[in-house]
């Protein structure tokens, strides 16, 4: 079966463990990591990191070049599994098809090609184990925005809450009206800055599929998805939302406010 193209811009090459996929202006920068060590393992021994936890591990460091966006910082991602095969997997993925750090940054391309607000990418690779291997992914950090998880309890009951879940609906509309359906959207992979007036980000694409078109449908069991993880998120005074009290604040426009 053949590859599917590059992203424009970005270059796919070999190195000792594996294979690399990255921005053409950072390739021999990371090519120079890969020599002699992983590129979660080098984030890990950068000083001023930032340290944040979600499923594995994820540094914010010093951008040692500017990337497309030309941001001061890079958040580098060590994949691992989620669900039942995390426990016998963890961060092992099996050989075949594209690599999942590749397909992620195709994703994040093809979309911020339709105008959806996502990272830049800047590298991608995998480090290979007999018939499996563990992988890595490199974004720039957008600054000073926070998880829709954190700003919801922290503005749980007013109108700065209804303003969160506006723009977090309107996120959702985006995304369909692009035809980007991010199968695993919740409220920890939406980030907001404090101004409402700005537009979300999503992120963690490494599962979104980009569709032929527009897809209502895909904005529905976004919606969805979304309403169970901020259920499940629960409030500060443990009181339960129900559906339609969510699905109603995700339909509600920030112009109405």
């Amino acid at each position: 079966m053949a590859s599917p193209p590059l992203p424009r811009g970005y270059l796919r090459h070999r190195h000792a463990g594996g294979e690399v996929l990255a921005w053409s202006e950072a390739l021999e920068w990371a090519e120079e990591i890969l020599k002699e060590n992983t590129l979660h393992r080098w984030a890990s021994e950068q000083k001023d990191r930032i340290d944040y936890q979600g499923r594995g591990l994820v540094h914010s460091v010093p951008a040692p070049l500017f990337g497309p966006e030309r941001r001061s910082r890079w958040a580098v991602r060590h994949y691992r599994r989620g669900g039942a095969m995390a426990m016998h997997m963890e961060d092992r993925y099996m050989r075949g098809g594209t690599p999942r750090p590749f397909r992620e940054i195709a994703a994040i391309e093809a979309s911020r090609a339709r105008g959806v607000r996502t990272p830049a990418p800047i590298a991608g690779a995998t480090y290979i184990h007999k018939a499996s291997y563990r992988c890595d992914l490199v974004t720039e950090v957008v600054p000073e925005v926070r998880t829709l998880a954190d700003l919801l309890h922290e503005h749980d009951g007013t109108r700065a809450w209804l303003l969160c879940m506006a723009r977090a609906g309107d996120l959702i509309r985006s995304l369909g009206e692009a035809g980007v359906y991010h199968v695993d959207l919740n409220a920890r992979n939406i980030l907001l800055s404090d101004d409402h007036e700005e537009p979300a980000w999503v992120v963690d694409l490494d599962r979104a599929r980009v569709l032929p078109g527009p897809s209502s449908r895909a904005a529905e069991r976004m919606e969805l998805r979304l309403v169970r993880s901020i259920a499940k998120n629960g409030t500060p005074t443990g009181e339960h939302l129900g559906d339609r009290e969510l699905l109603g604040a995700l339909a509600t426009r920030r112009t109405q406010l």
